[in-house]
């Protein structure tokens, strides 16, 4: 076999760093443990060396970072993340896709990629919020919002002439651009903002925010909206899947026991949505009435029909 760099070494050290990292969880590792795991043997500097491989691991995606303050011995942590994510997507569109997790209410993406993100130079054509510097000038309002929603942060701006302190719930696009949901300070009211109308933008401490853990926001949900003339529409299932179909249809206005079934009117502002919900539940719930709410409902499948036997 022709003589060459090892190869396999190296990549064995860093499987063993990997491990034994993981392993360590939360408590962590000192550089000392670490530096006697990956056996650099004769190494001059195995300090410098360790932190070349910690290095290399962070540019394929482990969030691995030192817990300690400069001048004191390190110890380091293994975070989970997904690193797909990580090295597929730049820092600016990793920001770009938390706030689309923050649309959609999920608070906690930022844990799949990683709240380092925040730390990262921005790029020349990207203001990003760091961690460390949330009002650094060029950052936009809704850049401080995202920052402020996903580590509960309390937010002041000015909007509508008149100053504001907001607990942020959640972020998500609408017809006027990017709204901030949340409600102001001694006031348990749920309000949106505008982010395009917010000025003068302040970011509070993380965790200085009050934000209810079950939190639900109806705007989000397409079955809330009023699309058509409310009608109540009376739909029966079995009672084990009772709350199944509440949580896809919504409250109902009446419940009533019918034979071993459940029958529930429900007050149906989105025929769209409703029907599209009315099949993912499938054969679990069954529409009693009205006969117009039926006849759409049969005069659709018919066409879905149609086109599959035309394809």
């Amino acid at each position: 076999m022709a003589g060459g760099r090892d190869q396999i070494g190296p990549l064995e050290r860093l499987i063993r760093i990997l491990v034994t990292l993981d392993e360590a969880e939360p408590r962590g590792l000192s550089t000392e443990d670490l530096i006697e795991i990956a056996g650099y043997g004769s190494t001059k500097d195995p300090h410098r060396q360790l932190n070349r491989d910690v290095t290399e691991l962070r540019k394929v995606g482990w969030d691995i970072r030192n817990t300690t303050e400069r001048g004191v011995a390190g110890r380091y942590r293994l975070h989970a993340r997904d690193t797909r994510l990580r090295v597929d997507l730049a820092p600016r569109h990793q920001v770009q896709l938390v706030r689309a997790a923050l649309a959609a209410g999920a608070t906690n993406f930022v844990d799949k990629l990683g709240d380092d993100l925040f730390d990262a130079e921005p790029a020349a054509d990207a203001a990003l919020v760091r961690t460390s510097e949330p009002h650094r000038p060029g950052h936009d309002a809704l850049d401080k919002a995202a920052y402020a929603t996903e580590r509960r942060c309390l937010i002041g701006f000015r909007y509508k002439h008149r100053w504001r302190e907001v607990h942020p719930h959640l972020i998500h696009p609408g017809a006027s651009g990017w709204y901030l949901v949340g409600h102001e300070d001694a006031d348990p009211t749920i309000k949106r903002f505008v982010t395009d109308r917010m000025a003068d933008v302040v970011v509070d401490q993380p965790g200085t925010a009050t934000v209810p853990d079950d939190l639900v926001y109806e705007e989000l949900n397409p079955i809330t909206w009023t699309v058509d003339p409310p009608i109540e529409v009376v739909v029966e299932t079995a009672p084990e899947h009772r709350q199944q179909v509440e949580m896809m249809l919504g409250s109902p206005l009446r419940c009533d026991d019918v034979a071993g079934s459940v029958r529930l009117t429900i007050d149906v502002t989105h025929r769209a949505a409703f029907r599209a919900r009315l099949y993912e539940l499938g054969t679990r719930v069954r529409v009693v009435g009205p006969d117009e709410v039926r006849a759409e409902i049969i005069a659709e499948l018919e066409r879905f029909t149609t086109q599959q036997e035309l394809t």
